[in-house]
C-alpha cells in the first residue's frame, strides 16, 4: 500500500455531518507552541509503533495487518460510519471534548453539538491516517492528509491559494493534531512535529 494514498472512510462518511449543518467550530484549538498546554503526546506506558521494514515490495498480508488495525479503532473509538453526528463516547473523546470547549468559551465563543462532532470527525481521521501510514508522520504526510480530506474541502474555501490557503488550513489542522494527541496518543508526538514544520509553531 501506498503510503501517500489513504481511502478515505472516516472523513467521506462524517463529511456529510458538515454538509448538514451551517455551523462551524470555533477555531483554533488550545493546541500552543510547546504542545497541547503541556498535555504528554505519548500514553502513559504506550509503546511506539516500530517503523516499517524498508521493502521494495508491499507485502498483501501487511496490507492486510493495517485495514485490520483501522477497523479494530473504529470498534474501540466507537465511531459511527453512517454519516451521524459523532459525540465523545471514550475517556479520551470526553477529555479533548473538554478542553476544546472550555477553550472555545474562554475565547467567548458558544460551543455547539455540530463542533463537538466535527472536531472528533477531525481527529478520528488523522488517526486512520496513521494507521494507514503504519504509524509514519511527516510533514508531507500532513501536507497529504490536508490536501485530500473533505473535512478541509469543506471548511477551507477553494478559491485562497498560496499563504492565504495555509493560513485558512492551520486552524483547522490544529484542532486535529490537537485531538489525536487525544485519540491516538502514540501518533501524536509525529502529527505535531508535522503541523509544526508545515505550519509553524
Amino acid at each position: 500500500m501506498n503510503a501517500r494514498t489513504r481511502p478515505l472512510v472516516l472523513s467521506l462518511t462524517l463529511a456529510v455531518v458538515l454538509l448538514a449543518t451551517t455551523a462551524c467550530i470555533p477555531l483554533p484549538s488550545p493546541l500552543g507552541p510547546n504542545g497541547a498546554e503541556g498535555r504528554p503526546t505519548s500514553a502513559p506506558g504506550a509503546a511506539q509503533s516500530p517503523a516499517p521494514e524498508e521493502s521494495s515490495t508491499v507485502d498483501p498480508d501487511d496490507i492486510g495487518d493495517v485495514f485490520a488495525e483501522r477497523e479494530e479503532y473504529f470498534r474501540e473509538q466507537q465511531l459511527p460510519m453512517d454519516g451521524s453526528p459523532l459525540v465523545a463516547v471514550t475517556p479520551a473523546q470526553k477529555e479533548f471534548i473538554a478542553e476544546q470547549r472550555a477553550y472555545v468559551e474562554q475565547q467567548g465563543s458558544t460551543w455547539t453539538s455540530a463542533d463537538e462532532s466535527l472536531a472528533l470527525a477531525l481527529a478520528g481521521d488523522a488517526c486512520e491516517t496513521a494507521i494507514l501510514n503504519r504509524h509514519q508522520i511527516d510533514a508531507t504526510t500532513m501536507s497529504t492528509h490536508v490536501a485530500t480530506s473533505p473535512l478541509f474541502a469543506q471548511l477551507v474555501p477553494s478559491d485562497l491559494q498560496g499563504a492565504a490557503r495555509t493560513q485558512a488550513e492551520k486552524p483547522i489542522a490544529s484542532v486535529m493534531v490537537f485531538g489525536a494527541t487525544f485519540m491516538c496518543p502514540a501518533d501524536g508526538d509525529q502529527w505535531l512535529a508535522a503541523y509544526r514544520e508545515v505550519y509553524g509553531g
